[in-house]
């Protein structure tokens, strides 16, 4: 299965979720990574952008720097499974772990404090041991396959730097070229302290002659594999040429005829040449066989006359968790920006039209048919394994079809690793009100099927529930285990907060202006503030959401106007901007002009298939912008004016007239205290809020009661 791994670095290296975010960002910061991506990246995107060389070494680091009393392979556990020969591994690392521990099972079991004592040879060191032993944790996360012995990534950092250092300007441009990839392969230009900061004492040269003993060891050793397995030289079947030894071997990419470099090829982008080498085997003999798997062949005959850039704009942008930014793309391309967005829009209508004409009714209903069977909340391994066609490749886009269908799901999101479709925080909170009196995890199934949790999904739910636990077949609940980290720590959506003006980047690498921190966010005028603010609503895991009336200008592109108090309270000053990434990696901008306003919600409203007369909820967390959208249709025409009260603030479950007003009051305070006035005096601060709608419906709702 072509399908991108959903793991991340903290999944991989669980040490990290117990390490300081400062200690951590120290070493794995890269400037194109977004802040924490060890928690949220893929490995494999990871890899795609900083290669491994840069991650085997950065994770080195951390062993040797933070983490030397625990062994190897408890601060990387996947590495008791991984059965490595010596013969694997180049020297001279090799020859090190030879003459120390002996074999790879023992390396493994081994801590970075214990092997300082071992007596390593003068042309190697712990943290070069370290770096081979991670580099082979990371290779299989990697897209192309892994041959040849596995060489210590702090030993190629080491010489690209000394290529580097001794390398006069007068060279070549084609040198520096040269130079310039391999130091982007290896992240060499980002890769913080190597071995320089060990052997202090070396100079410039002694490191230069070490690395080069090194390479030539390496390059030895090559050489007698060959002349072992195979004639040095060894023929292809259509060519009398010779093949060097280390492209059979599957060695550096930038080795030509004879063992020359080969300059850099910089021409098309990485997912150009990715797609056509997919299409290319596509042709050859990798597609499905016709009528195996109905849902593939139907989605290949939509997608088969897209252009090129179409295709591309669907792989790279659409059916992806982590969409190329399109500035990005532009630039590899050399394309203007909005060419790639009227493509992006010509592909997004072609799906939506596609799916509501009969020829594409059978993916809607799979759609609906699979959205009820994996429940509100289900995992990406639930979603693959959904149905048999998921695994399988659409030919044209070389991507699986669960990709597609994930990306189809308008009413869901995803959020480490869960497709939902509710908010995270407010179906966590029920999941805990729900498991009181520490049901039994057959009971707690039946309380949490009234939310929508499946059974394959329950036990993977309650365990990613903060403060829930299993025990003797019994479901706890640690009320004092916050919700969300934010509770906890004091930051914003789970990252550190910056000051206003800081540099940062959102996930579609575009600048973005973060909420300021809590002590230095200036504090507004209270009658600007969101507790005061028409339309702006607390849920009960502490966020504030903003209800946006859906109208046909809208839909059309108009500006969405926003409450002063609330823009404030996501850190926006008036002359200023916030660039936000919607469902879908929509880019939404949120500025203040004459007032605080979207420039257009139209993307996000289309997504969601809003209509006139829909209200849309609207939450962001640090550059993400969560929305749901509350339809007309789904508030029953018998709700009556409480229920449309309810509904007002996107509350929709059945309440007596008490529990509306105790829900409403709570909803529109600042804390679970909520009012301590009766219902008189929240009809009052509803209208001194801007709130008349649900005023109004509250005030004729209490009427009705009172005249019962």
């Amino acid at each position: 299965m072509n399908a991108v791994s959903p793991i991340s670095l903290t999944d991989l290296v669980p040490a990290l979720r117990w390490s300081r975010p400062t200690d951590i960002s120290a070493v794995l910061r890269h400037p194109r990574l977004v802040d924490g991506w060890w928690r949220s990246l893929p490995l494999p995107r990871v890899l795609d952008i900083a290669g491994p060389t840069w991650l085997a070494h950065c994770l080195a680091r951390l062993a040797v720097e933070q983490w030397d009393h625990l062994e190897v392979c408890e601060f990387l556990p996947t590495l008791r499974g991984l059965a490595v020969d010596m013969d694997e591994i180049a020297e001279p690392v090799r020859g090190a772990v030879l003459a120390t521990a002996g074999d790879w099972e023992r390396l493994v079991c081994t801590s970075p404090q214990t092997m300082r004592e071992w007596d390593f040879p003068n042309n190697c060191d712990v943290l070069e041991v370290v770096s081979t032993v991670m580099w082979r944790s990371v290779v299989p996360f990697t897209s192309g396959p892994f041959s040849g012995p596995a060489p210590s990534p702090a030993l190629m950092i080491e010489a690209v730097r000394t290529i580097a250092n001794w390398m006069p300007s007068s060279a070549p441009e084609h040198v520096h070229n040269a130079l310039a990839y391999l130091t982007n392969a290896t992240g060499a230009d980002s890769a913080g302290p190597t071995t320089d900061s060990v052997r202090s004492t070396q100079t410039p040269a002694t490191r230069a002659i070490r690395t080069l003993r090194a390479l030539r060891a390496h390059r030895d050793r090559d050489l007698a594999a060959g002349e072992d397995g195979a004639t040095a030289s060894a023929h292809t079947p259509d060519s009398e040429e010779p093949v060097p030894l280390l492209a059979r071997r599957g060695g550096s990419p930038l080795l030509g005829p004879g063992g020359t470099l080969r300059r850099p090829a910089f021409g098309p982008p990485k997912a150009l040449r990715s797609q056509a080498r997919q299409a290319a085997a596509v042709v050859e003999d990798t597609a499905p066989e016709l009528g195996a798997h109905p849902l593939v062949d139907l989605f290949e005959q939509l997608c088969r006359d897209w252009s090129e850039l179409e295709r591309l704009i669907a792989t790279e942008r659409l059916f992806t968790s982590e969409p190329t930014s399109i500035r990005l793309l532009a630039d590899q391309l050399q394309m203007d920006i909005g060419e790639l967005r009227n493509a992006q829009r010509t592909v997004e209508e072609r799906l939506l039209q596609w799916l509501s004409s009969p020829v594409g009714a059978p993916m809607a209903r799979h759609l609906r048919e699979v959205s009820d069977q994996l429940g509100v909340a289900t995992t990406i391994d639930h979603l693959v394994n959904a149905h048999p066609d998921h695994q399988v490749d659409v030919p044209s886009l070389g991507i699986p079809l669960w990709r597609i269908v994930m990306t189809l799901f308008t009413d869901r999101r995803l959020d480490d690793n869960w497709l939902l479709a509710a908010d995270t925080g407010h179906l966590r909170w029920q999941t805990r009100q729900l498991l009181s009196g520490q049901p039994s995890v057959t009971e707690a199934g039946l309380r949490l099927g009234k939310l929508g949790i499946r059974t394959q999904a329950l036990r993977a739910w309650l365990l990613s529930t903060p403060g829930v636990s299993i025990q003797d077949g019994y479901v706890l609940v640690d009320e004092s285990v916050p919700l969300h980290a934010a509770e906890a720590t004091g930051d914003f959506g789970g990252h550190a907060a910056f000051p206003a003006g800081s540099p940062s980047m959102t996930t579609n690498g575009l600048p973005i202006r973060r909420r300021p921190a809590a002590e230095s966010r200036p504090s507004p005028e209270p009658r600007a503030g969101v507790v005061t603010s028409a339309r702006c609503f607390r849920a009960p895991d502490g966020r504030w959401w903003h209800r946006i009336d859906v109208t046909a200008d809208q839909l059309n592109g108009a500006p969405v106007a926003v409450p002063p108090g609330y823009a404030a309270h996501l850190g926006l000053q008036p002359g200023r901007l916030l660039c936000l990434t919607g469902p879908g990696a929509d880019l939404l901008v949120l500025v203040w002009r004459d007032q605080a306003a979207f420039d257009s919600l139209r993307p996000l409203l289309r997504r969601l298939g809003a209509q006139p007369g829909d209200r849309l909820f609207i939450t962001v967390n640090g550059d993400r912008l969560d929305a749901r959208l509350l339809q007309a249709a789904e508030v029953p025409a018998d709700s009556g004016h409480l229920g449309r009260a309810l509904s007002l603030i996107g509350y929709t479950a059945p309440a007596s007239p008490q529990e509306a007003v105790d829900i409403i009051a709570r909803r529109i305070s600042e804390d679970d205290g909520g009012f301590a006035g009766g219902p008189a005096e929240l009809l009052d601060l509803l209208s001194e809020r801007g709130d008349d709608d649900i005023a109004e419906e509250l005030r004729l709702s209490l009427h009705a009661v009172q005249r019962l």
